[in-house]
């Protein structure tokens, strides 16, 4: 039996690719196979259904550490110094490794910190010295580096990360009190100083976060972070250091939302991007140092629950791509400041990931995958080739005055928004699946005080100016819709005709696309139908009950005092006639259901 199997395997071909092409083509019955079966991001990029073969991607194998392969950081972020530091603290005692400080001396956005008193309040019985501290200052940040700098002791194995990152506040604010210009020398100056004391200081932040929470692409943010790390590593040198140290002083922000493959393969590329970057100027072997954070724009108020799969999803992209810190959000985070319960789940969240699900342990472990390093692959190359458009628009501070970068996120911004508004990408708990009876979720109720001291951030000359990359999430569309329905709380009739058999699909549809705009189902048969309770309706059925029964049912709703009738599905040749009955509208996947619903909020006064 052995030997038969043996002569079986010994003489078994595998199918070749025209084999598996052929019976492609026949499960596909003539159909488009590229219609059929290649997905396209919102930036270009093609997904194919199977991958046989992948480009060669290098790949970074460093040994990770076991006990700790990557940074667990998290946001503090509350207006009060004294909570600020009481949420720092928790965090680093309860899992994190380190955390970022968001500064705004007005309170509103931020940590209220105006002076290096402030910030050192804030840090009160944080060893700065061993718990790497990172800044988030916008504009403030050459002033808030100054005042974390003395907090260092001046060990110079002080991990501080000063992340000055002054192209991104430029570019999402839209102008700039003085040349942007000057708040980058400025930036590198005090870099330059502050650097000889704490040689492993993280200096700039290089992120794509202003892209990507704009709606850009993926490409496009890879191609900002370049051009960014090109940019202040350039500042660096004309402020004293060598290329190497420049370049050595920069951290890459990427920003993860819940497409877990998209993320992993954006990290790896990062890497890659970073490698011929170096390359090209002349610096051989030089790492990357990779700060992942969850995105702001993936997160719903609405079923904010769900939110923690996004987190989750993105944490998951961070640690496997091989970041080096990983900052997830709260699940909360679109309704307002965490609570202690949300933070506590932001931690538990990347603690999971590290320490049950063992994610760091094995270097690279998307390398090998046909898909992710074509993925990889691609969005390298295409990063590369935005990359060299920005640099030929004469860097990027050129490239965002002149829109070039605004432009082509608005393209992808537009198409993700269509893909929502459509509901092509369901967002569940906002266009899918949505809880209109849910509760709204505990948030901290922080009003801002602002510091004593506000400090100066203007420098001399005229002030720059671009149109902003204004942060947007996906789920506002449907957010606005639930809000106004709120106050009015509509309710829509679906008539139903025949047996269950036949309208269960498209009653389940109906009621789940008008529970996203905010409007609650009353279900009956046509019959039933009662005008006190709803002054909208829609015949839900099947295609042959609506040939032989819609029209008449139609006549009957409209009779009862109906004001405007929809029927769920494409009507196809039966359109005129169903509208001469009475059908107001149709409703069917792939519409904009933004709009019907926005049309049927206007009918019900809300």
């Amino acid at each position: 039996m052995d030997e038969e199997i043996l002569k079986l395997a010994d003489d078994f071909t595998p199918p070749s690719h025209a084999d598996w092409m052929a019976l492609v083509d026949k499960t596909l019955k003539g159909g488009d196979f590229d219609k059929r079966l290649v997905r396209r991001t919102h930036d270009g990029l093609s997904i194919q259904p199977l991958y046989t073969d992948a480009p060669v991607v290098a790949r970074d194998l460093r040994p990770r550490d076991p006990d700790g392969p990557w940074d667990i950081r998290m946001a503090v972020a509350h207006p009060d110094p004294t909570r600020a530091n009481a949420e720092a603290l928790k965090d680093l005692e309860n899992g994190a490794v380190s955390v970022t400080l968001k500064l705004d001396p007005t309170g509103r956005d931020g940590v209220a910190v105006g002076s290096a008193a402030d910030l050192a309040r804030v840090l009160d019985g944080v060893y700065v010295d061993m718990a790497p501290v990172a800044l988030e200052a916008g504009l403030l940040g050459p002033k808030a580096a100054d005042w974390l700098a003395p907090l260092g002791k001046a060990s110079p194995a002080a991990p501080l990360a000063f992340h000055l990152d002054p192209l991104t506040a430029w570019a999402q604010v839209g102008v700039s009190p003085g040349p942007v210009e000057s708040h980058i020398v400025s930036a590198a100056t005090v870099a330059a100083r502050l650097v000889q004391a704490y040689p492993k200081a993280e200096l700039f932040l290089a992120s794509g976060r202003a892209v990507h929470e704009a709606g850009g692409g993926e490409a496009q943010e890879l191609a900002f972070i370049a051009a960014a790390a090109l940019t202040y590593a350039k500042a660096l040198v004309r402020a004293g250091l060598p290329m190497d140290k420049a370049f050595a002083g920069i951290t890459l922000g990427v920003s993860l939302d819940g497409e877990y493959f998209t993320g992993v393969a954006k990290v790896r590329a990062a890497k890659a991007l970073w490698a011929r970057l170096t390359g090209a100027c002349a610096i051989q072997a030089l790492p990357p140092r990779i700060e992942a954070r969850s995105s702001q724009r993936m997160l719903s108020k609405l079923d904010p629950w769900t939110n923690l799969l996004r987190l989750t999803a993105a944490g998951f992209a961070g640690a496997v791509g091989g970041a080096d810190a990983v900052r997830i959000g709260c699940f909360t985070d679109a309704a307002g400041l965490p609570t202690a319960f949300a933070r506590r789940q932001a931690r538990n969240t990347q603690l999971v990931l590290m320490e049950e699900s063992a994610l760091g342990r094995v270097a690279d472990p998307a390398g090998g995958s046909w898909y992710l390093d074509t993925l990889t692959d691609q969005l390298a190359q295409a990063a590369w080739t935005a990359f060299q458009a920005i640099e030929q628009a004469g860097g990027i501070i050129a490239a965002l005055e002149a829109g070039v970068i605004q432009d082509e996120a608005d393209k992808t911004r537009t198409a993700r928004l269509a893909a929502v508004v459509s509901r092509k990408d369901g967002l569940v708990g906002a266009s899918e699946f949505p809880n209109i009876a849910e509760t709204a979720v505990e948030t901290e109720d922080a009003k801002a005080s602002p510091a004593a001291e506000q400090p100066e951030v203007r420098v001399p000359g005229p002030d720059s100016r671009c149109r902003p990359l204004t942060p947007m999430r996906l789920s506002e569309p449907f957010e606005a819709l639930r809000d106004r329905a709120a106050t009015t709380k509509p309710t829509i009739f679906l008539a139903t005709i025949g047996a269950p058999t036949d309208y269960t699909a498209r009653l389940t549809f109906a009621r789940n696309l008008f529970a996203a705009g905010g409007v609650a189902a009353e279900i009956g048969t046509v019959e039933e139908y009662d005008a006190g309770k709803a002054s909208l309706a829609i015949l839900c059925s099947s295609d042959d009950r609506y040939a032989e029964e819609a029209g008449r049912a139609a006549k009957t709703l409209k009779a009862a005092g109906v004001k405007h009738l929809f029927l769920a599905g494409k009507p196809g040749d039966l359109e005129r006639e169903l509208k001469a009955d009475g059908v107001d509208e149709f409703i069917f996947a792939g519409m904009d259901a933004v709009a019907v619903l926005d049309r049927a909020l206007i009918m019900t006064g809300a």
